[in-house]
């Protein structure tokens, strides 16, 4: 499988691990990761010029509007505005180092801005890749799991993803564990991609997740399926390096998200919401 397709699929789980923390522990939120924040975009193909590694670094710069900033089935805010640099250097053919930052301020909700830092390696054997990565999570203006918990105002998580392309269809099953809120969650993902001309596709996908809270509030279900989500994009090229991606997604809660909901501990209701993203490659 290759490297960028594990990377498609493998972003619908990542934004921050924090945030989901804040969220089923109460004010007392992710991933990351991780997000949704929307798909992150691939990187660009290594150069072919003599320069060695500096030649080959690819840098993408992205920009967004989400109606909601849904985590992992949480409600964190609304009127969501983000901008994302990632940056990726090939380290032979089948291994990848990737780094890069998001940061996000909800204007309408309970959150105010958010700053993810993150690093990854990529590994590509051939019909499956590996990603193994790590994030660390910041809330500037102190809103988070630290607030009475936590370690600080941030956090820190880890992860895992395996994927392989099964006929059209990219699938993945990733691992995310968060050291200070103690939170384990598990994504499947499926997506694919329909092209409608040469420079605009469909691009749908869905996934469940499940979780682990290892601190979860007394009385409320802390371990079990989380929630289903679907998305639905529409990439349009506008020129070689630049994409406009306007999406449509819903989230519906599952059994913890459900009993977190109820108990007035998160707001992790079903839900209906879209954006807009522009992402520019160097």
């Amino acid at each position: 499988m290759k490297l960028n397709a594990l990377r498609k699929v493998g972003a619908l789980a990542a934004v921050s691990a924090v945030s989901l923390g804040y969220a089923v522990a109460g004010p007392s939120t992710y991933s990351a990761p991780p997000a949704d924040p929307g798909i992150l975009p691939p990187p660009p193909p290594p150069s072919s010029g003599g320069g060695g590694i500096w030649d080959s670094i690819g840098a993408t710069l992205s920009t967004g509007y989400d109606t909601d900033y849904i985590f992992r089935g949480y409600d964190l805010g609304h009127d969501s505005l983000w901008t994302q640099l990632d940056l990726s250097v090939p380290l032979g053919d089948s291994l990848e180092f990737a780094v890069g930052a998001w940061y996000q301020n909800a204007f309408n909700g309970d959150g105010d801005s958010e700053l993810d830092v993150y690093a990854s390696l990529a590994f590509d054997f051939g019909v499956w890749g590996l990603e193994l990565g790590y994030t660390h999570y910041a809330y500037p203006e102190g809103f988070g799991p630290g607030t009475g918990g936590g370690n600080g105002n941030e956090s820190n998580e880890a992860y895992v993803s395996a994927g392989t392309t099964i006929g059209p269809v990219d699938v993945a099953l990733a691992y995310y564990y968060d050291f200070d809120l103690e939170v384990s969650y598990v994504e499947a993902t499926a997506g694919t991609s329909i092209p409608l001309s040469s420079y605009v596709s469909l691009d749908p996908s869905i996934g469940l997740s499940y979780i682990d809270i290892d601190n979860g509030p007394a009385g409320v279900e802390d371990s079990g399926l989380n929630h289903f989500f679907a998305k639905l994009e529409m990439p349009i090229k506008l020129t070689e390096s630049a994409t406009l991606t306007p999406y449509v997604a819903t989230s519906i809660a599952q059994d913890v998200a459900e009993d977190y909901n109820r108990s007035g501990f998160a707001h992790a209701d079903d839900f209906f919401y879209g954006g807009i993203s522009l992402s520019v490659d160097f």
